[in-house]
């Protein structure tokens, strides 16, 4: 299997991991381990993760800093760990696409779509490995749901599994992902595009 085989397989897994579970349990995460062993740990830290945004929604607390977040992702997993075995089955849900798999669908890289649309490359990087922060400038969804093959609905689902997931492909169970994701409007000032085509994403429609 190639690495692109293998990646693509790994987040179809884990959206679907996502979808199928808001707040996963010990005994779903035992579960889908045992099912997919080659991703257990993919989908341990994908299960830290979602915990700690399903709580950063419901509880309004104050930003705390890396060593109590550190602290607290450690507990989880610890958590994860020592669940007991189970023999319990679900039915996992039908994924919708990620940002990868419609790359994949229309055989194109990331680079290629960049060049299309002329938009910087790493736009459409931080864009599609969670490290863009909606909202995402309409003119910049537009061009993309055309040139994807998608939906405005499938594009925001990308989207959340994507910024929840924001490292899996670099996704250890011993290290908080390291991403800062940034707002549209700065990765765009941000990257090497020139100064015309800064401002024409940066344009209402």
């Amino acid at each position: 299997m190639t690495d692109l085989a293998k990646t693509t397989e790994r987040d179809e897994v884990l959206f679907a991991f996502h979808e199928a579970f808001e707040r996963p349990t010990a005994v779903d995460i035992v579960e889908w381990t045992k099912r997919y062993p080659q991703f257990a740990d993919d989908i341990r830290a994908h299960a830290a993760i979602a915990w700690d945004w399903a709580t950063s929604r419901t509880e309004a607390e104050p930003p705390v800093d890396e060593v109590m977040a550190a602290r607290a992702y450690s507990q989880a997993l610890n958590i994860i760990y020592s669940a007991p075995p189970s023999q319990v089955t679900a039915d996992s849900a039908k994924p919708r696409r990620t940002f990868q798999q419609m790359q994949e669908a229309i055989g194109k890289q990331t680079y290629q779509i960049a060049r299309e649309l002329d938009v910087g490359r790493s736009v459409l990087s931080d864009l599609f490995n969670g490290s863009m922060n909606p909202p995402i400038r309409k003119r910049l969804i537009d061009s993309l749901l055309t040139r994807l093959n998608t939906t405005l609905e499938e594009f925001h689902d990308a989207l959340d599994f994507a910024r929840q997931s924001p490292s899996m492909s670099h996704a250890k169970s011993h290290h908080i992902p390291s991403v800062v994701p940034r707002s549209c409007d700065e990765i765009i000032r941000d990257s090497n595009m020139s100064d015309d085509r800064k401002r024409y994403w940066l344009e209402e429609d």
